[in-house]
This record gives C-alpha cells, structure tokens and sequence, in this order.
C-alpha cells in the first residue's frame, strides 16, 4: 500500500492537469504546541493539513477551516432567518481554533497569515530556512526519513523529511527539502508537528481573503507595541479606555499569549 501510494504521488505529480488551486494530495500532521511558554497546563493539539497541488500548496489549521466554514454558514442563516428584520448570529454554533498561523506556498513566493487581536495580516515570508543535513534516518509512518537542522528567525529548527516522496514541502514554513517533511520542531519543543496521514484527494487550494498586507518587520512590530502596552492597544482599537478594574486581566491575558514559530 505504501509503494502504491509513492507511486501516485509521483505521478500525479508529474502528470497533475487539474486547476492549479486544487491539490493532489492532503497530509495530515498533529501540531502539539504551548500558548503560554510559561505555563505548561496550555498545550494545546490540534490537527493541521497541508493541501499540495501542481503549483501551490496551503498549510492550515483543520479546527479552522471548520470554524470558517461554520462561521459563513451562520452567517448565510442569519440572515436568511433574520429576527425582527435584524440577522443575529448564534456564536454558540461557532467553534475557534488554537493554531491561528496559515502558509500559502509556491515555488518564489511564501506568504504567511498570522492573526493580531482581531486583525488578520498577511506578509511574504523572506527569510527562508537554510538546512544542514545530517547522517541520521529514523522510521515515521513506516517511511524512512533523513534528518536537517535549519535557523529560522531566531529559532532552530529540527526536521525529518522522506525522500521516498519526492515533494519539496512541509509544514508551516519548512520547506526546500530534497522530500517531504514528517516531522518537525523547534529546539524547544514549543512547537511539534508529526505526520499523522496522506490521502490522494482533491481539494481546492485558496489563499485566505480579507486580510491586511504588511512586511514581517511590521508586523512583528506591531505584535510587540501590544504585548508591551496593552491597554494603549485597546484604546487604539475601540477609542476608548477599559474599565481600570479590568486592566490586571486583559494585561495578563494578552501576555499569556507568546509562543510563535517566526
């Protein structure tokens, strides 16, 4: 079974004449990752997809994509269900995911979609992982995977790549490898991602819309400010100072939000 599906990798990937915004093949991984870095009782789990096609490839949350799609649809029955002429939307339906960040990939252009508040941003990704290869090979998912070690940012990467898939991609932004990327963490292990499945599947490859264009320095910038100040963000947002009973909560809870990948 696993040869089989070597095989329809590389063909379909050879032969793939579909639309470029549909994939060929879907991995699954498991994304195991800390909140707070401080604070061991936040790990959270979540299943993430990396969506590959001919051209394009879209790295994102699983939970998200459902909330997306349970968010349009309560939207669309709001309104076609309004109450008293007014379309109200039952967030009780709406689900929310942990792992916000999402990557639409091609070969000369990697973008990133991260959130801030309640904004979502989108910047090319111009630092991209340099690789050491190292002379040792372990089994995931019964494929023999090659190790290499990268710097991202400020960040030292650890990843296993198969070349028994010979598809230069992988999660988040972990890419140009001589295979397909298993496993992947940080240093730390704040972050993890271990492959969970492949399935040759069809599904369209769309980068997110709505969202605001900025440049990494910016945006990470513009994370600082608030994690440093942020109740001035809060007045920035809603023109307007919170309740000073309130200001030990939301300081505390705005900081307890600190582990990023980039």
């Amino acid at each position: 079974m696993k040869f089989l599906l070597i095989f329809l990798i590389v063909i379909s990937n050879l032969l793939f004449s579909q639309k470029m915004d549909s994939s060929f093949i879907e991995c699954k991984y498991l994304a195991t990752f800390l909140i707070d870095t401080a604070n061991i009782n936040t790990l959270k789990k979540e299943l993430v997809s990396l969506k590959i096609g001919k051209n394009f490839s879209l790295f994102r949350s699983d939970m998200k994509e459902k909330a997306d799609s349970l968010s349009f649809a309560e939207i669309d029955k709001s309104i076609a269900n309004p109450t008293n002429g007014i379309a109200v939307i039952n967030t009780g339906n709406l689900v929310s995911a942990k792992y916000v960040p999402e990557v639409f990939y091609s070969k000369d252009i990697l973008v990133v979609y991260d959130k801030i508040l309640n904004v979502t941003y989108n910047y090319k990704a111009e630092e991209r992982t340099k690789w050491t290869f190292l002379n040792e090979t372990k089994k995931i998912q019964g494929y023999t995977c090659k190790k290499a070690i990268g710097k991202y940012h400020n960040k030292t990467i650890i990843v296993w790549y198969t070349e028994e898939i010979p598809i230069s991609d992988g999660p988040y932004t972990f890419k140009n490898l001589p295979g397909l990327v298993l496993e992947a963490s940080d240093s730390k292990d704040y972050f993890h991602f271990t492959l969970e499945s492949l399935k040759r599947i069809k599904k369209p490859i769309k980068p997110l819309e709505g969202t605001v264009g900025t440049e990494y320095s910016k945006f990470v910038k513009k994370r600082t400010d608030i994690f440093n100040d942020p109740i001035g963000a809060f007045v920035g947002i809603f023109g307007k100072t919170p309740p000073k009973q309130d200001h030990e909560r939301m300081i505390k809870n705005i900081r307890s939000i600190n582990n990023y990948l980039d």
